[in-house]
């Protein structure tokens, strides 16, 4: 397969916008390059027949190539994987990964990031998790068969949760990032994010704990909310490192997540 195929691919089957990944579309238009980018469709190792047989399960494959696999969808599923094993590490961050981000320590536990630090009085925690979080647009121009076709930019814009801690008191804020802004309103704040919902409670936080949702909060105070946060450190600017971090993040487990199908369609 070319290189620039499985561009065309990976833009078109991780850049749809997450709303529409689980739409029916997606899967045709990802097949339907793969068989043409292969056209004769020859995955079968040439020793394997069509009157061939497995041999029972513990007996060793005469054909010596295939390692046991021999459906004709594991073939191609191994063979897209390696290709789309090597343009995924081509393309990843080649930065360390951080353990500080502008004061916040930070760790991983995998699709999980935490992110903590002190604040006077104050424990700061940020949760963040990336399933979910990979969002980009599909240019209508979109040209799938040009030799280099246009890539979208692939971000993760995680919901994230900020908790201030005093004792027992938790203030907790749900926090998700603004995919749209629209055009710009004069003498508005430029946020990036926005503040989803909040509550203030004791203890844990469950089912029972009441919360409020942000866009019902008087303008005012809802202001006033978003100078405490970032008088904390959750800013703009934080915000842009962290979905930096995300999408790294992010992207680190999904050619893990490619690897481990492989291994697991070869038998390894």
């Amino acid at each position: 397969m070319s290189f620039s195929v499985v561009n065309v691919v990976r833009n078109v089957s991780r850049a749809v916008p997450v709303s529409m990944r689980s739409m029916r579309l997606t899967k045709p238009i990802t097949r339907s390059l793969w068989y043409i980018s292969n056209p004769t469709n020859q995955f079968v190792p040439s020793k394997l027949s069509p009157a061939f047989k497995h041999t029972p399960l513990g007996s060793a494959c005469p054909c010596g190539e295939c390692r046991g696999v021999h459906t004709r969808g594991d073939k191609e599923l191994i063979e897209f994987l390696s290709e789309e094993i090597a343009v995924e590490k081509k393309g990843m961050s080649k930065s360390k990964d951080v353990s500080n981000l502008d004061g916040f320590d930070v760790k991983h536990n995998g699709a999980e990031i935490a992110l903590s630090k002190k604040f006077n009085d104050e424990q700061i925690e940020i949760t963040v998790n990336v399933n979910h979080s990979v969002d980009a647009d599909i240019s209508e121009d979109l040209n799938t068969k040009a030799d280099n076709p246009p890539q979208a930019e692939m971000k993760s814009r995680p919901h994230f949760e900020v908790k201030l801690i005093k004792g027992k008191q938790v203030t907790r804020f749900a926090c998700s990032y603004i995919q749209d802004a629209g055009e710009p309103v004069e003498d508005a704040p430029n946020d990036i994010f926005t503040i989803d919902e909040l509550a203030v409670y004791e203890g844990h936080h469950n089912e029972q704990t009441y919360a409020v949702a942000g866009d019902i909060l008087d303008g005012y105070m809802y202001d006033l909310l978003m100078n405490l946060l970032e008088e904390r450190g959750v800013s703009n600017e934080f915000a842009e490192k962290l979905s930096d971090l995300a999408t790294k993040r992010e992207h680190q487990l999904f050619v893990g997540l490619l690897e481990n199908l492989q291994s697991f369609v070869q038998g390894k």
